[in-house]
């Protein structure tokens, strides 16, 4: 098994069957409801990295603002059996105070809090970009990505295809969904100027958005794997 993770889909009727009850009976859109397992040995299914010339340069990661145990490298914990959701459920006061992983007693989802820090002697430009590193029968069409970079929230997700149905509202409190850059890369950013100390929080979390249109049947049995990259950022 490699270190990324797997995100596969597997189906429940009867408890499917509840939830959709629940949801028809309060007025709410009728949703399909499917359970997900996140598979990895010593692994989970987003990983954060600092390439090695940025490494080298003192731009190291850390669950806790410490540094105490710098990393390279952080991986999140692997979920299964998580129901999608959306994104009012999102405990985000906790995640946002969470060390590494936080896990919610209600649900099931990813959702990691880390920290990035200059530790070296320069001041540098940082470039980080998430990329879908596999997929399989569509998955990533359903995933919503958070990321929370020093309490910026921003909501990525992919276009709806040609078949999916009208889109509805998800969100609350005005934060629109951003497209995926392509099919692979999710996004693109940059922090200029990061001096040494500068320490920058980050929070990740990942969902299968239950009222997106491609929230469907066929996504059973789907996979998506993701990484988060950090690396200096040179202009050229």
């Amino acid at each position: 098994m490699k270190l990324s993770s797997v995100l596969q889909v597997k189906k429940r009727q009867k408890k499917s069957r509840l939830y959709h009850m629940i949801f028809l009976a309060s007025g709410m859109l009728s949703i399909i409801f499917v359970l997900i397992t996140f598979y990895g040995q010593n692994a989970g299914n987003f990983l954060m990295t600092v390439d090695y010339e940025a490494y080298k340069r003192g731009i190291i990661l850390s669950k806790d603002d410490t540094f105490s145990n710098p990393q390279a490298r952080l991986m999140t914990r692997a979920v299964d059996e998580a129901i999608d959701m959306n994104y009012a459920w999102l405990k985000l006061d906790e995640v946002k105070l969470a060390q590494g992983n936080y896990i919610d007693p209600d649900f099931d989802y990813i959702a990691y809090t880390f920290h990035l820090k200059n530790n070296g002697s320069e001041t540098v430009d940082i470039g980080y970009h998430i990329r879908i590193t596999d997929v399989y029968k569509n998955m990533d069409a359903a995933i919503r990505i958070l990321v929370i970079e020093d309490d910026v929230e921003t909501v990525y997700k992919k276009p709806e295809s040609s078949s999916s149905g009208t889109p509805v509202a998800e969100i609350p409190n005005n934060i629109k969904p951003v497209h995926f850059l392509t099919d692979t890369i999710v996004t693109r950013k940059r922090i200029p100027n990061f001096k040494p100390g500068d320490v920058r929080k980050f929070s990740i979390v990942i969902w299968i958005e239950g009222t997106d249109p491609d929230t469907v049947d066929d996504i059973l049995g789907g996979m998506v794997k993701l990484q988060m990259t950090f690396a200096i950022d040179t202009g050229s």
